[in-house]
């Protein structure tokens, strides 16, 4: 138990749980992620899917995607304030989202009360349901004056469609796809999807063993809910067990009991859409094991943990693995010596192991005093009856020779190392 607790901490971390942060909209330019990060070689493996421009998630135009961008921020504010206090809320500087000023720092006039102001853009909570079928619906208004005025999205949440989101520009109305006007890598949208749902299959599986000391033989048993298509349609189901996302369905495609437990995730392309002939799976196959590939029109590649979150830089994304278990580090060590009076070199008797590469590897070290993750490899060294320091040392990718350390008292040093393939 002690040791699944421990690795919660870092299940929490990856996964970004924590105290809610304020909601804006974020529009960071996707690194290129080098040699591929966890994972191996990055490279694209062919065609993107559907044709589009894989860097941006769609080819809109810019005042259609401050509208998007806007919308898209708010729903997740608001469903991340539901999962903290159980309801919506019709008060948007509650759920924490605040949209984007204009780069001169203006913004939108304010309408009426209740409404916050981007750039061209004026955003409102028209409507909230609470239990047992909570709900809510936004609106989005064009600015009098701008190029936006005849501009109207919006996005809700209802227990019948899930999610539904659409956009008016002149008259016409239009469904917005999920990843539209959102950097998603090497990746088409629609594949998107499906990278960013297995990611959180795959800390729904583990965070589920946790709990119960076994794997799930269901995605749903874990909780784990893929989001429809935002008109309310979803994938079809090809068969029992299976869940349907967007334009993706996934399943538990296989689970072993003890005393080697392991579990495989399935995700399969719908049938008459552009990525029909796209597969992806990840599990574990061994404790502490992570595997991830895509495979297209049957060529493979394996997928590094990083590319969940093209928005971010590739370089700190990259360091965030060995920040994260240095410090589960220095928490295991607290646990065994609050247990024995004593700090531990060995990682057995830590519990301690991290994840892998997504090919199943792990790098080696100078010698066997140290522990390969995927990135980082790890030691402690006992300095004293009651002193320690344990090390985390990047072996790969643009941030190779970054080090993180830490000592008994939990005071951190950081030593960057960053090739000029980081900005």
């Amino acid at each position: 138990m002690m040791r699944g607790m421990r690795w919660l901490l870092v299940v929490g971390a990856l996964c970004g749980c924590g105290t809610k942060a304020q909601v804006t909209m974020p529009e960071t330019l996707p690194v290129d992620s080098g040699d591929g990060g966890l994972g191996g070689d990055s490279g694209d493996g062919g065609d993107s899917g559907d044709g589009g421009v894989s860097g941006d998630g769609g080819d809109s135009g810019e005042l259609d995607c401050e509208g998007i961008r806007g919308m898209r921020a708010l729903f997740e504010a608001q469903r991340s304030f539901l999962q903290e206090r159980d309801r919506y809320s019709q008060d948007l500087a509650e759920v924490g989202f605040s949209p984007a000023a204009c780069a001169d720092g203006s913004r939108a006039p304010v309408p009426g009360p209740g409404q916050v102001a981007g750039c061209q853009f004026a955003y409102q909570v028209t409507s909230v349901t609470g239990p047992p079928g909570s709900s809510f619906a936004a609106i989005a208004q064009g600015a009098t004056g701008t190029p936006a005025a005849d501009m109207t999205l919006q996005i809700g949440s209802s227990p019948s469609q899930g999610i539904f989101f659409w956009l008016e520009h002149s008259g016409v109305r239009r469904y917005v796809d999920w990843n539209e006007c959102r950097p998603t890598g090497s990746f088409s949208a629609q594949e998107f999807e499906a990278v960013e749902n297995m990611g959180h299959a795959f800390l729904a599986m583990r965070a589920s063993f946790f709990e119960r000391d076994q794997y799930p033989s269901t995605l749903l048993q874990a909780g784990f809910v893929p989001m429809g298509c935002t008109d309310g349609s979803s994938a079809p189901l090809p068969g029992p067990d299976w869940v349907a996302g967007c334009h993706f369905a996934y399943q538990v495609s296989s689970v072993t009991g003890s005393p080697t437990p392991s579990f495989t995730v399935t995700a399969q392309g719908a049938a008459g859409t552009p990525v029909a002939d796209v597969t992806l799976q990840i599990g574990s196959p061994s404790f502490q094991t992570i595997v991830f590939w895509i495979e297209r029109s049957g060529v493979r590649r394996y997928i590094a943990w990083e590319e969940r979150e093209p928005t971010r830089s590739v370089c700190d994304v990259q360091e965030e693995e060995g920040l994260i278990h240095i410090q589960a580090l220095y928490t295991t060590e607290r646990a065994i010596f609050q247990e024995k009076d004593r700090y531990s070199s060995n990682f057995a008797e830590l519990g301690f192991l991290p994840l892998s590469c997504t090919d199943g590897t792990r790098p080696t070290g100078p010698d066997s005093s140290w522990l390969g993750g995927c990135r980082f490899i790890y030691h402690v060294e006992l300095t004293g009856p009651s002193t320690f320091i344990a090390t985390a040392r990047a072996v790969s990718g643009p941030i190779a020779g970054t080090t993180f350390q830490i000592d008994e008292t939990g005071t951190r040093t950081h030593s960057p190392v960053r090739s000029a393939a980081c900005p």
